[in-house]
């Protein structure tokens, strides 16, 4: 496990991008779909994240669905969400480098925006159901007006830095990222369920809110994606755990959907706080969320 590189039909002397220098070589055997890519399909799968995030951005805009625009813009959402599909989109980016390519530069490129795509939801999670008075105090949400929420963005700033400088300057250690990654994704997972438990217990609202919906739909995504990602790098044997499968390109396809999928259980928190109703959509069996009025 680890370290060692798999071998591929051609001698590693002739890769395209020279001998791979990131500290994970996946289960895919190397450059055997193009002479130019080391994993193909890991590659092909990663630009997918990049399409969910450009859909979260259409979905985001007036031509979809103009009184929804309106009504995120109204309310200030519009920015933050952007800004955290524009990360995911870089993940996607770095990701289809970092397959192609096995450079250790572009592992980081990889890295590093899932942290900070991880950050940025983050901070819009704990701003769910906070409006802003004029002199600058916070009412509602997770912290309200206290020190830590008018020092929460730099906090996470911060943490993303301490991040970004302690992957790079000591390498060979993705145990760093796997548990501060891990951590915040269950810090992540428990705050959403913390929500929906509030929302349960006030809830005054005859119209069902599909957060519950939502949650599971993206909690399975990611736990289906990450057992296949354990599993393959548990089982790898010549390129394969199932021949004719890759299973990380399997949860390429898995965790994308399920960052999206969250993303519009965080939409609907955020409207929901400000007491609009919403609808939910589907477009091939992805869920998103529109608002329809207020309650």
């Amino acid at each position: 496990m680890g370290h060692h590189h798999h071998h591929s039909i051609i001698d590693p002397s002739e890769y395209y991008w020279g001998e791979p220098t990131s500290n994970i070589d996946w289960c895919e055997n190397n450059y055997v779909q193009s002479p130019y890519i080391a994993e193909f399909y890991n590659s092909v799968t990663s630009a997918i994240i990049s399409a969910y995030a450009l859909y979260g951005i259409y979905l985001l805009t007036r031509m979809h669905n103009s009184y929804h625009h309106n009504l995120m813009a109204k309310e200030g959402f519009i920015g933050r969400l952007n800004i955290a599909y524009f990360s995911l989109f870089l993940v996607g980016a770095g990701s289809v480098a970092f397959h192609a390519t096995l450079l250790y530069q572009n592992q980081l490129f990889d890295e590093l925006p899932m942290i900070y795509t991880s950050l940025i939801l983050l901070y819009i999670l704990m701003t769910v159901g906070e409006t802003k008075n004029a002199n600058g105090t916070y009412k509602g949400g997770f912290l309200g007006n206290s020190l830590l929420r008018h020092i929460l963005p730099y906090l996470l700033v911060v943490y993303g830095l301490f991040i970004t400088v302690t992957i790079i300057v000591i390498k060979d250690q993705p145990k760093i990222l796997q548990i501060s990654y891990g951590a915040l994704v269950i810090y992540i997972v428990l705050h959403s369920a913390f929500l929906i438990e509030k929302r349960d217990s006030e809830s005054i609202s005859t119209q069902r809110s599909p957060d519950n919906y939502l949650y599971r739909y993206a909690f399975c995504a990611f736990l289906a994606g990450y057992a296949l990602w354990v599993t393959e790098r548990f089982f790898c044997q010549d390129g394969y755990v199932i021949v004719g499968l890759q299973l990380h390109a399997i949860w390429h396809i898995l965790t994308g959907l399920g960052v999206f999928v969250w993303t519009q259980f965080l939409i609907c928190k955020l409207l929901e706080a400000k007491g609009y109703k919403i609808q939910l959509q589907h477009f091939l069996g992805i869920p998103n969320v529109v608002a329809i009025g207020k309650k």
